[in-house]
């Protein structure tokens, strides 16, 4: 297997990992008006491309200028998206995810902090 992607199940398994990181996001009020305003299909689509991005998918691109448009005018601080990683870091424990390859996940993730933190 040459990529984590595909390791944990493509993307059907990926769909359903990111709906539950969504369903976790909107319990918490915080977090959630970052997404009030945005259509929760298109979000879990933009988010299926990211993670066989960070997981290595080969030939998958996820261009910082993607993100930028997307979290533009958020208000996105520090803090939230510390928060948000987070959750997203317990979703895939949970769901059986081995450590280190969390950890794979979540270094790309910080990778593309500046284009989305942005206060």
């Amino acid at each position: 297997m040459d990529n984590l992607f595909d390791k944990y199940g493509g993307l059907d398994v990926m769909r359903e990992l990111i709906k539950e990181f969504y369903k976790q996001v909107y319990a918490r009020p915080a977090l959630k008006t970052y997404f009030e305003e945005s259509d929760l299909d298109d979000l879990i689509q933009h988010q299926c491309k990211f993670f066989a991005y960070a997981m290595g998918k080969p030939f998958q691109v996820y261009k910082d200028e993607w993100l930028e448009k997307g979290h533009t005018n958020r208000h996105i601080t520090e803090d939230h998206f510390m928060k948000v990683a987070e959750l997203l870091r317990r979703v895939l424990l949970d769901a059986g995810v081995e450590n280190e390859d969390v950890k794979d996940i979540m270094i790309a993730v910080a990778s593309k902090r500046p284009q989305i933190v942005n206060l």
